[in-house]
């Protein structure tokens, strides 16, 4: 089966990965692509012999799409999800998935109404290093995860990252990644608690730095740790569990579990496993291989949007859930 697929958004992770992995299978057709910006989407459209749209509802109504990537900056996320599910096309939705709450709620009871399949990207999931964490740590309590994404300020001057009301800062936009494996391994969070700074870069109009420590429901606690100020990138989780220590990223596991020491690395893209996945449950009408669906994605939505809060808070903040109504609030003081 050939799976028809549709973008909404032509630059960024579309550009970056997105395009070179669905160009690379035989049975994936590109058949539009949508971008505000004309020149990006026209560029795009001619690399897949496909049709240039600027407006998306133009592209689901004038091609037969089995599934989109929409993989647009987090301010405009909403009406695209919603006229796909109300097709019935199937999404796959680059994160994080809204600026607030109320609006990821909207877009989650659109996909549940029409039963369509949704899949978020989390790639962190389908990294090697990650797999091989949770085999390492199947069966053994985890006590503890320390976490940590440092890096610097993506984009030029004017960037839409670099604005607290368009990017929603690191910890919703980027470090998403590191709270959604955070979540994976010690499970759901109860409650939250933080600080943050902004002392170092003026290029942002948000915290530069935060430090966020969480309790779950498990018993195990966790900490994350964020920066835009570092001169390298370094993105890693720290691992307790009952006989393993451990270090992870997507590329690689150190440690040591039951006395013996481990070191093993990994050259494996987890977008292309991402994708891959995502375009086997679209063939076949199969949500299984989908290893962040929209709903579970949510949680951590709604986890880093409650970290954001806590920064300011006066006590432990409760994240949301998906079907309470309601946005994350203090717990207590």
């Amino acid at each position: 089966m050939t799976v028809t697929i549709g973008f909404v958004g032509a630059g960024g992770i579309a550009e970056w990965q997105h395009f070179d992995i669905v160009e690379a299978r035989d049975d994936v057709e590109v058949a539009g692509i949508c971008d505000v910006n004309q020149a990006a989407a026209s560029e795009a459209a001619e690399r897949f012999d496909a049709t240039a749209y600027t407006d998306h509802e133009k592209l689901y109504d004038g091609e037969d799409l089995d599934a989109v990537f929409v993989c647009i900056p987090p301010f405009a996320h909403g009406p695209a999800e919603i006229a796909a599910a109300e097709r019935g096309i199937d999404l796959f939705v680059e994160k994080p998935l809204a600026l607030s709450v109320d609006r990821a709620r909207e877009i989650h009871q659109a996909i549940d109404a029409a039963d369509v399949l949704a899949g978020v990207g989390y790639d962190w999931r389908y990294s090697r290093g990650v797999e091989r964490a949770q085999e390492l740590l199947d069966g053994r309590t985890v006590a503890t995860i320390e976490g940590r994404w440092w890096g610097g300020v993506p984009g030029d001057d004017g960037h839409w990252w670099r604005e607290f009301e368009k990017s929603g800062g690191q910890i919703v936009e980027q470090a998403t990644h590191v709270y959604d494996t955070v979540r994976l391994l010690a499970g759901d969070v109860e409650a939250v608690s933080g600080a943050g700074s902004h002392r170092l870069v003026d290029a942002v109009d948000f915290a530069d730095s935060t430090s966020v420590t969480m309790e779950h429901e498990s018993g195990a606690i966790s900490h994350v740790s964020t920066t835009c100020a570092a001169e390298d990138h370094d993105a890693h989780l720290e691992v307790v569990a009952d006989g393993a220590t451990l270090r992870i990223t997507e590329e690689e596991i150190t440690g040591t579990v039951d006395g013996e020491d481990i070191e093993e690395s990994f050259d494996v893209n987890p977008y292309a496993v991402e994708v891959d996945a995502f375009v086997e449950a679209v063939a076949a009408g199969d949500p299984s291989p989908i290893r962040s669906t929209y709903d579970d994605a949510f949680d951590t939505f709604a986890l880093t949007m409650a970290a954001n809060e806590a920064l300011d808070a006066d006590g432990r903040v409760q994240p949301a859930a998906i079907d309470d109504g309601t946005d994350a609030g203090e717990a207590d003081q």
